[in-house]
């Protein structure tokens, strides 16, 4: 997530509510993009790969349904940490 306030940090939201996160730090910066979906929120981040690839990367993950998560969570295929 964000750290607001920080001195070197940038953020931007679309008009679909993506958020742009740019966190400058000495030699270099780290890109953040984030998506809500159904309730969901989806975070990519990088301090090597652009944000066209975080971009990519992002619109390949896709909300499962309750259902879908129940059986992945029942399969152990996946869990849930707090």
């Amino acid at each position: 997530m964000p750290r607001a306030g920080e001195k070197g940090d940038s953020c931007t939201v679309d008009a679909h509510g993506g958020m742009r996160t740019v966190h400058a730090f000495p030699g270099g910066s780290a890109i953040s993009l984030t998506r809500r979906l159904r309730g969901a929120e989806a975070e990519v981040s990088s301090r090597t790969l652009g944000e066209p690839g975080l971009r990519r990367l992002l619109d390949t993950l896709l909300p499962l349904s309750d259902p879908e998560l129940r059986e992945l969570m029942r399969e152990k295929k996946i869990d849930r940490r707090n």
